[in-house]
């Protein structure tokens, strides 16, 4: 039966390969395309241990939990985008963009090690991105106006923990600690440096009537080169405003002065615009601080050391004090769930002695130093020592429930469509 249905499916997406690209589902006048589906629903199975080819039925089940979750984000995206008083401005949007690219390349260890993972430049993560996280802003700014209110007695939270006990996860690792992130800075000599090679770079363009392409192959570090050699076609608002405020004020064949974006240092070439249209060639060189800046930021870090090492009190106002950002780790954390922190803080924490001082730690980005009170590893969930985690999962469990109620009421009467084909 499972083989007879395996080959159905597969006979189906043999015969219907028009769909790969098209639409599965529409809702309102969001389309819902075949291929995101069932390439989310292959990164689903593949982390539940599930082979489409062996067990069919579970894949099945899988792709149907991702369409029906996907058709629930449009239906709520709707009535969102339908609310007047909800409203995402390109700061926020861009903060938050920013703010997640720092936290995963400081999980994977860099921002080239991003891009590997994701298989994009930086540049092209933050395009394909950049919708997605407006919607999911739009989204959650939603789902706030609706469950703001919602609450729970100590009633609900005893209630909850006798219905889920035996199922409810260990609690995550926590600690206390304070925290110093200093991020490596790069020094106004390497920014010079790296503003006259591209100075020189267009002056050889033009005084001697060389191929810009060449140099943007020989030289550009955007990861996407090799594939595109810096040729990108956009329309206004895909780029960052620093790029397209030079793009749009060039004229056809005209090369730019060398222009600063939260990716580093770009020589933009204008090949041509059609309306709102641009296509432009650009060479990109990364803003990368040097061995000497690294020491410099070690050193710093260590004549704080020497200060505050009889003193955990003034190095906890410290860390507070220096949190001047939200890309920056610095702080006071007490009991604190750490699996957010970059995987080098982790480590640290873990390997620190309770009430010492770390030693100075990080990579060529960052560097820190950590004062470590406790280190508190996962434990089984019980009241007394978990009351504040209970409660916060009584009240999920409580917006989970009355979100779906709405979600129900409101698919009643949002148009939605599902393509019978798949």
């Amino acid at each position: 039966m499972i083989f007879v249905f395996f080959l159905f499916f597969s006979i189906s997406l043999a015969q219907n390969s028009e769909l790969v690209d098209g639409v599965l589902a529409v809702v309102e006048n969001k389309h819902i395309l075949f291929s995101e589906v069932l390439g989310e629903s292959r990164v689903a199975a593949e982390q539940k241990n599930i082979n489409p080819q062996t067990s069919p039925l579970l894949f099945q089940s899988v792709f149907e939990q991702i369409l029906k979750d996907k058709i629930n984000l449009h239906v709520v995206l709707a009535a969102a985008e339908k609310d007047s008083l909800i409203d995402v401005s390109y700061d926020e949007i861009s903060r938050s963009l920013d703010e997640r690219i720092s936290l995963f390349s400081s999980q994977l260890g860099s921002t080239e090690k991003l891009e590997e993972a994701f298989g994009l430049s930086l540049v092209d993560i933050k395009n394909n991105y950049w919708e997605t996280v407006r919607e999911e802003i739009v989204i959650e700014k939603f789902r706030y106006s609706l469950l703001g209110d919602v609450a729970v007695s100590q009633k609900d939270v005893l209630l909850f923990y006798e219905d889920y006990k035996d199922s409810i996860p260990a609690a995550p690792p926590s600690a206390s600690f304070s925290l110093l992130h200093k991020k490596i800075e790069t020094s106004n000599k390497t920014i010079e440096s790296i503003v006259d090679k591209l100075s020189a770079i267009k002056d050889s363009v033009i005084s001697k009537d060389l191929s810009f392409e060449s140099f943007v192959v020989k030289y550009s570090e955007d990861p996407s080169v090799s594939i595109n050699k810096g040729v990108m076609t956009t329309v206004r608002g895909d780029l960052v405003p620093e790029y397209e405020k030079i793009a749009y004020s060039l004229n056809r064949n005209q090369i730019s002065d060398p222009v600063k974006t939260s990716f580093g240092y770009h020589l933009i070439k204008l090949i041509d615009r059609v309306g709102e249209k641009i296509t432009t060639q650009h060479l990109l060189l990364f803003v990368r601080a040097g061995e000497k800046e690294k020491i410099n930021t070690i050193s710093y870090l260590d004549s704080i050391l020497t200060v505050v090492e009889n003193d955990p009190g003034l190095f906890d106002s410290l860390s507070v004090i220096s949190k001047k950002n939200p890309l920056n780790f610095s702080g006071f954390y007490d009991k604190v769930e750490i699996s957010s922190f970059p995987e080098a803080v982790v480590e640290k924490i873990k390997s620190t002695k309770n009430y010492y001082f770390s030693t100075v730690f990080g990579d060529n980005e960052n560097q820190y130093l950590l004062y470590k009170y406790d280190f508190n590893p996962s434990v089984k969930i019980n009241l007394n020592d978990n009351w504040f985690y209970l409660e916060q999962m009584a009240i999920n469990k409580k917006r989970s429930d009355v979100f779906n109620l709405w979600i129900d009421k409101q698919l009643e009467k949002t148009y939605v469509k599902v393509n019978k084909n798949y």
